[in-house]
């Protein structure tokens, strides 16, 4: 860490976890077969939804590891679970926050999303099912209500066509904005 990673608080700012994180994925795509396969392919990963828990501050000259790995996959995107963990002192071993970002796979070319078991077999990886963790879950149901807030709100479709039901998503609130 940096000083210019740090903010008033001199601790780590809530907008470099997420760049730190896009290191990480990238890290783990060049460890991985799947990093050679995008390429070979023409393909890319794309972000589709993250967020963050902050547990612990990371204060200056703190040292840290941030772990990266795949927790969950559906047909059309795979959850990666991102933590940062202390590595000296008194907080060793103890989780300073944890991320999840839910990434796809875009074919270019084909000007469409890969689905998750074709990546897997490019890649020579084993299709096997992940169980789901209830934290991936409620993660993949904000998605959701984030995306039907969103289309309710740019007036594109009502949140009663879309797979939230209303008891997740409750929208009686929502404004009137047209977002972009």
């Amino acid at each position: 860490m940096l000083p210019s990673d740090i903010d008033l608080n001199i601790h780590l700012t809530n907008s470099r976890y997420l760049s730190m994180m896009d290191f990480g994925r990238i890290d783990h795509l060049s460890r991985t077969k799947l990093g050679k396969t995008i390429f070979r392919k023409k393909w890319t990963a794309l972000t589709n939804h993250a967020t963050l828990r902050f547990r612990r501050e990371l204060p200056l000259w703190e040292a840290f590891k941030l772990e990266t790995e795949v927790v969950y996959w559906t047909d059309d995107a795979a959850v990666m679970e991102q933590r940062f963990i202390f590595t000296k002192g008194r907080n060793k071993g103890i989780v300073a926050a944890t991320g999840l970002v839910r990434i796809s796979v875009y074919d270019r070319e084909k000007r469409a999303f890969v689905p998750t078991t074709t990546v897997l077999k490019e890649t020579g990886t084993p299709v096997k099912e992940l169980p789901l963790q209830p934290h991936v879950e409620a993660f993949m149901k904000e998605e959701k209500a984030i995306q039907a807030y969103e289309r309710k709100s740019a007036g594109l479709a009502p949140v009663d066509t879309l797979e939230v039901s209303a008891a997740e998503n409750d929208q009686s609130k929502a404004d009137t904005r047209k977002h972009g």
